[in-house]
């Protein structure tokens, strides 16, 4: 059975769509992502993009392990949602006064989610 990922980013600061393609770019680069993203304004928050990648989990038989640690090398925390018998997992991550990103350009993150799905 196939899996394949659905991350969506909240991108802050970004005023121009140019500014949000380098880094989604960069996004896709940090976690060996092989799709183009669909990004787009998102109008709830001034200067904000909505970036979205879909792509295939190589090894779906780790997938949850892998989702966890490659959304923890980008900014943390992250909350989790898991069903075991769907083999499923959901991430969300929430800017706060007390999150830490792995790299300062990452700082731009306002929300996340990161979900598995057939």
């Amino acid at each position: 059975m196939d899996k394949n990922v659905r991350f969506v980013i909240i991108t802050q600061n970004q005023n121009t769509k140019e500014k949000a393609k380098k880094f989604a770019e960069k996004i896709a680069n940090e976690l060996k992502i092989a799709t183009s993203p669909k990004i787009q304004q998102y109008y709830k928050f001034e200067n904000s993009y909505r970036i979205e990648f879909v792509f295939p989990f190589d090894g779906p038989e780790n997938s949850i392990q892998e989702s966890i640690e490659k959304t923890d090398s980008i900014c943390s925390p992250w909350i989790m949602t898991f069903d075991r018998f769907e083999k499923k997992i959901e991430l969300i991550f929430n800017k706060t006064d007390s999150s830490k990103y792995r790299k300062e350009y990452l700082n731009v993150i306002l929300w996340a989610i990161w979900t598995t799905e057939f």
